[in-house]
């Protein structure tokens, strides 16, 4: 009954509101396979840092009529204060198709050899026909990211330059010496993010035969791992670093002359991305369709006009250019030519296949073009451009206080911005709100809740969006914003590198006592003698000496002897050298034989008196 009167209650406070997806509402969210509904992978949910539980707070904040702005309530889910807000577009779809992630991982030695290698990442979707391909990467992508992350581990964890064990390298643990090509740390996860963008739009192929059909989006996504920020793109979702000079020293006042705007002066983007859109890559599909003309199934040319075709003008010269080409040329018009172009439109308005207004991004399988049921897929291309910045070369002085402005503020959006905002305009809403709250906790949030809202404008008396500023249109579009202190990354790389260090002397002065120990223990070995070893004095009698010593313990019977001890038995063989011995007749033979028998019954004679010698001193 509460449920009933609550249900009735949302619906006279925000009678436009959709209703959630469900599965009794299978004909817009389901799709089928023979007699059966294809189910969603995932649930419709916005990102969890935002803590929509319910379903009145999912359903409010797809309200088309008010576009609420949502911000983490909780803005210690993310890290370093990062900032995020987001709301619904003004009616162009019925959900929210944008989505964000983040996530923070370690990279582990399974041997704990080395130390662990923590890393950052975010993410952000731009989805369309439908929120399920930017619902998948957002739940999924990271698992996938760390995979690839693993698969190179042992190439990225930080090692010993000393020498590792006994100075020598472990071939079990590979190095890049043992390459034939030299492989660094940057294209090792620039590698990772490539493949990780094309095993996430192979999962969402595989996915299509059990789950209906996702969509595509894009995907704008920034790593930080190692002192480096690394940012991967594809789609028309844009990463830029908003940067500051530090200020000027103040020069006299000219009340003659109208001072500019110290932010605008000093304030200034940086672009961590390009969009791919059919006019950005218009290059790239042509020379596709050229090369493959069995994509165009005759519906379509792979040519570019300087004037749009018609069919008076048939015969006649026009200027024209395809594939690769950078020039323009002249060619006679025919019929084939007045086909609809691979790329049509320009700016924000230019389509592919008279579809799609992205080249690059996730998903898009079963997309077929308008009018002629052709796939469009064939044309797009999972894979991202990769920029990166070693953020351990950033020049920053302290005593200037400006440490966002030297390392910058990464602001990651969705088009829904960018359609309306550009670069140095966003560069200097972000450092204006950071002025008016340089020491709170949540002017990431501010900044973030700031963008968002003058890109959605305001509404008129009309019903329309406006932009607060100009009057001109706002976006319709959803608009999802994430703002990333650099500087506050770099903090916490320093702490783990100072935690590092001292790691590694512990674990050297740890491998300097081991090997002390060993080598204390050894000298202990080889140093000690046996208490009955024997001692053999060696004699030279008119020849060469060879003293064959044996350890014997003679031990007799028990009952017979219980206080015998052992004897020490020497056999002394005497012979003369082979080079001094003389040439002796046969008949001497016996007689040398008998002088040899009686000098070794001397010596061992002599030899055991001394032995009793030795015992009664003891």
């Amino acid at each position: 009954m509460f449920s009933n009167f609550k249900e009735r209650f949302m619906t006279a406070l925000a009678p436009d509101l959709p209703p959630l997806p469900s599965s009794e509402r299978s004909d817009h969210h389901h799709r089928r396979f023979g007699n059966q509904q294809m189910p969603d992978k995932f649930p419709y949910a916005r990102p969890p840092f935002l803590q929509l539980l319910t379903v009145d707070e999912l359903r409010a904040s797809a309200d088309h009529n008010v576009r609420p702005i949502i911000v983490p309530r909780d803005i210690n889910l993310l890290p370093w204060g990062t900032g995020y807000a987001e709301c619904v577009n003004s009616g162009k779809s019925e959900w929210n198709e944008d989505q964000g992630a983040f996530c923070r991982r370690v990279l582990s030695d399974p041997e704990h050899k080395h130390p662990d290698l923590p890393y950052t990442y975010f993410g952000i979707f731009d989805g369309h026909a439908g929120y399920g391909a930017a619902l998948a990467a957002s739940h999924q992508f990271h698992h996938i990211l760390h995979e690839t992350l693993v698969d190179c581990i042992e190439l990225l964890l930080p090692r010993d330059t000393e020498g590792g064990e006994n100075g020598r390298l472990n071939p079990t643990f590979p190095h890049p010496i043992y390459f034939q090509r030299r492989v660094s740390k940057d294209e090792l996860i620039i590698g990772a993010l490539e493949s990780a963008f094309f095993s996430m739009d192979s999962l969402i192929a595989q996915d299509s035969n059990r789950y209906r059909d996702a969509g595509g989006c894009t995907a704008c996504v920034s790593l930080f791992i190692d002192g480096k920020m690394y940012v991967a793109n594809a789609g028309d979702s844009r990463a830029v670093l908003c940067q500051r000079r530090a200020n000027a020293p103040a020069e006299p006042k000219n009340d003659s002359v109208i001072e500019p705007d110290p932010l605008e002066a000093t304030c200034y983007p940086v672009p961590f991305s390009a969009d791919h859109t059919p006019e950005t890559e218009r290059e790239r599909l042509l020379n596709v369709a050229r090369l493959k003309p069995h994509l165009m199934a005759n519906q379509y040319v792979a040519m570019e006009y300087a004037k749009r075709p018609h069919i008076k003008d048939m015969g006649q010269r026009i200027l024209c250019r395809q594939g690769t080409m950078k020039g323009w040329t002249y060619k006679t018009l025919t019929r084939d030519d007045l086909r609809m172009p691979v790329v049509n439109g320009e700016g924000k308005r230019s389509r592919l296949l008279g579809t799609l207004g992205v080249s690059r991004g996730f998903g898009d399988h079963e997309l077929l073009a308008i009018n002629t049921g052709i796939q469009i897929k064939p044309f797009l291309t999972p894979h991202p451009d990769v920029r990166q910045r070693d953020l351990t070369q950033v020049v920053s002085i302290p005593d200037e206080h400006n440490q966002d402005g030297d390392y910058g503020v990464l602001v990651m959006a969705t088009d829904g911005l960018w359609d309306v905002s550009e670069n140095e305009a966003v560069s200097r809403t972000v450092f204006q709100t950071l002025s008016k709250y340089p020491t709170e906790k949540h002017r990431y949030t501010m900044v973030a809740q700031e963008l968002v809202a003058r890109a959605r404008g305001k509404i008129n008396d009309s019903g329309h969006w406006r932009l607060a500023d100009s009057k001109a249109a706002a976006t319709v579009d959803d608009i999802s914003v994430i703002v990333i202190p650099v500087y506050q990354y770099y903090q916490e790389h320093i702490e783990w590198t100072q935690n590092y260090t001292r790691d590694l002397e512990k674990r050297r002065r740890q491998a300097q006592a081991n090997m002390a120990q060993e080598a204390q223990e050894v000298s202990v070995l080889n140093g000690g003698v046996m208490a009955e070893e024997a001692h053999v004095e060696e004699e030279e009698e008119d020849g060469e000496v060879v003293v064959l010593e044996a350890k014997a313990q003679i031990q007799t019977e028990p009952q017979a002897q219980p206080h015998a001890q052992a004897e020490e038995v020497l056999v002394v063989e005497i012979s003369a050298p082979v080079e001094q011995a003389p040439q002796q007749p046969a008949t001497s033979t016996a007689a040398a034989a008998e002088s040899q028998k009686d000098s070794a019954a001397v010596t061992q004679q002599q030899q055991r008196s001394r032995g009793k010698g030795h015992k009664g001193k003891h």
